[in-house]
């Protein structure tokens, strides 16, 4: 009930997407440090577009989930340049927001260099494991796990014993989710063919695409991305070959229905809520957090329609694995031969 609780507020929240654009950092001729008062003021600098229906949109209602929650001011910035993420940092800790994040690996080296210039303020990098004390935080949803529930319905789906995962720019949470597709699938079919494939960035949605068919000509009838924005490109080619899509990070049903058959989600709005709730309680400390199946941040979406294909016996085998999963009983990275960090 929790999940189908989280699943429907999600959906709501998107519906709100574009109601908003996004605020950038502006200069101060203030001294540097924040200006204090009790409200609690959250900001999110975002690698990407709040549309994308993936990874920069549930960071954004997660944003929006802690206004609701906490009466936060809120502040966002959209496709944050590389080169420009110390600057937009900088700006959002002098205007007086004492929660920013950072929602991306890429977010780290900026945001321990400006988190040393303000040590009132708590910087939260997601998706990496960095922190530094007294004030610089990590916060990852297990990507490892994700990519396995993706696997694992794909290799219960396919027909053909082939199937395929595109990822996006190659970090370590987007490398783990393509290791993690390949376990699920051959956990589930052993007879399963898992390509994988990276376009090295989060935004060529035409490059996605053009793997995509790739994988589709090899024989690939079930394929899923962790590509963010790019990760539309798969779903559209999937949608055009007539195959089964798994939407990622967020329900991506509506994008293509009767294509996607599920999402892997990775319900970040749900842990940005903790953050902020430990930030208030003041329990919020210099570490990295990992959140996953057992936290129910790691999950997967619901199957619509498809009863041909997903029968109450295939969902039950699905069931009985996530259980597995968060009782510990199978563990994905020490399938993976890694180490969690």
């Amino acid at each position: 009930m929790k999940r189908i609780f989280v699943l429907v507020m999600i959906v709501l929240l998107v519906g709100g997407l574009f109601t908003l654009s996004g605020c950038g950092s502006k200069k101060s001729d203030e001294a540097p440090g924040p200006k204090q008062d009790d409200q609690l003021k959250v900001a999110l600098l975002l690698p990407g577009p709040i549309s994308d229906q993936g990874w920069n949109a549930s960071a954004y209602e997660g944003l929006k989930l802690i206004e609701k929650d906490f009466g936060a001011k809120i502040a966002f910035s959209e496709s944050v340049p590389l080169s420009d993420i110390e600057e937009v940092f900088r700006g959002y800790a002098l205007e007086g927001y004492n929660l920013i994040f950072g929602h991306g690996f890429e977010f780290g080296d900026g945001a321990e260099k400006v988190a040393a210039e303000f040590p009132n303020v708590n910087f939260v990098v997601t998706s990496t494991t960095i922190y530094k004390e007294p004030n610089l935080s990590s916060v990852k949803n297990d990507s490892l796990q994700q990519g396995f529930l993706a696997g694992i319905v794909a290799g219960l789906l396919t027909e053909t014993n082939v199937v395929g995962s595109v990822g996006g720019m190659e970090i370590p949470p987007i490398v783990q989710y393509n290791i993690g597709f390949k376990l699920g699938a051959e956990y589930v079919n052993p007879d399963v063919t898992a390509i994988t494939a990276m376009t090295g960035n989060f935004e060529d949605a035409a490059k996605a695409r053009e793997m995509a068919d790739a994988m589709i000509d090899r024989g690939a009838d079930v394929i899923t991305h962790d590509a963010d924005q790019a990760g539309l490109g798969v779903i559209d080619a999937a949608k055009q070959h007539g195959i089964i899509a798994i939407g990622a990070i967020g329900d991506q049903y509506n994008l293509a229905p009767g294509t996607v058959v599920t999402s892997s989600l990775n319900l970040m709005p749900l842990t940005f809520e903790v953050v902020a709730k430990m930030m208030t309680e003041g329990t919020l400390e210099p570490k990295s957090y990992t959140f996953g199946v057992k936290e129910e941040v790691v999950a997967l979406a619901p199957f619509r329609g498809w009863e041909d294909k997903v029968t109450d016996e295939f969902k039950q085998k699905i069931d009985e694995i996530v259980k597995d999963m968060a009782d510990g009983k199978i563990d994905v990275w020490k399938m993976a031969n890694l180490e969690m960090h």
